[in-house]
């Protein structure tokens, strides 16, 4: 339940890249393995690189 309200907590703050990414996460297995700081970097890369990607498309199309 708790996760449920963060990914629509994530999505609602337009984080819609960081929520899939921890939805991803969350079906990987060894990714406990890995500590907090590090889940918590590769789900801001995932979002910047998102944002950077669609900023691209959107310049390329104008």
């Amino acid at each position: 339940m708790m996760m449920h309200t963060t990914l629509n907590q994530l999505r609602s703050l337009r984080l819609e890249t960081m929520a899939q990414a921890l939805e991803q996460q969350l079906t990987q297995s060894g990714i406990g393995a890995m500590s907090f700081e590090e889940r918590l970097a590769l789900l801001v890369d995932r979002e910047v690189h998102g944002r950077q990607d669609r900023r691209c498309a959107r310049l390329l199309k104008t």
